[in-house]
């Protein structure tokens, strides 16, 4: 007979992450809507739990939310480490850059018969809100620069973005909707809450709830993967000669010892 292996129950309550993200709401520059009971007992049991969430401006965005077994530096540093940023499928350039703020480009391959699809977005960490929160809420978001692709065209040109030819990049469409962020908020110093949401509209004939809904369906793998980074390869990473990755709140990371 085969065993049924089932996510293991963690320490945080219901109550207490439902304290936490009415907090996260109260500050948030792109706040979440409150989760079901529903939602809540399944992360409680250590479920990653996903949603569409239809915005008052009538966009749909794609959320995933966990309670990890594993601090919110880990998770951090999970995300944030050079050596595990970038995928097989995308292209990505950074175009500025500056203490917890950054300007990228990006080109998403799409399957045929559509078009590639690129971009330009300015990410940023909120560090106020880190500060008048005692470092609990910490709030990763990015946003669309519309129309900023075109600035990118002479980079290419010099061969300056890695994977990118000029054919590619003219054949590209503009994505005229990019936005979301990442969420890292701390429940104790071996659990924390981490959320992932998107919102985008890829144009041309590809409806936006489709996206939405792709983009969902992959956010499960995507967020057991960091999860699993963050509690099995970061510790024994993130150490000895690692170049120091900047922390959310100033400085560097101390490096695991």
């Amino acid at each position: 007979m085969l065993a049924l292996i089932l996510p293991a129950a963690l320490a945080a309550t219901p109550a207490e992450v439902e304290a936490l993200l009415n907090r996260f709401r109260s500050v948030a520059v792109m706040p979440l809507a409150p989760l079901t009971a529903a939602q809540h007992a399944a992360l409680a049991s250590g479920e990653i739990v996903t949603h569409l969430e239809k915005r008052p401006d009538g966009h749909h965005r794609a959320v995933g939310i966990a309670v990890c077994d594993t601090s919110q530096t880990a998770m951090w540093l999970a995300t944030q480490d050079p050596h595990f940023t970038g995928g097989d499928d995308a292209i990505e350039a950074s175009i500025e850059k500056a203490p917890h703020r950054g300007v990228w480009y990006g080109m998403l391959d799409v399957p045929k018969p559509f078009s590639d699809r690129h971009w330009v977005i300015e990410s940023w960490d909120e560090v106020q809100l880190a500060a008048q929160t005692g470092g609990v809420v910490w709030e990763h978001p990015w946003r669309l620069r519309p129309g900023a692709t075109s600035r990118v065209r002479d980079r290419v040109a010099r061969g300056a973005v890695r994977g990118l030819t000029l054919e590619m990049f003219d054949a590209a469409i503009e994505t005229p909707l990019n936005e979301g962020a990442l969420v890292f908020l701390a429940l104790s110093d071996t659990e924390s809450l981490f959320a992932y949401h998107v919102t985008t509209d890829v144009g041309g004939a590809v409806p936006e709830r489709m996206v939405a809904g792709f983009v969902r369906r992959t956010m499960t793998a995507h967020i057991e993967h960091l999860q699993e980074r963050a509690r099995d390869v970061i510790p024994s990473h993130y150490r000895g000669d690692h170049a120091p990755v900047p922390g959310f709140q100033g400085g560097t990371v101390p490096l695991y010892p």
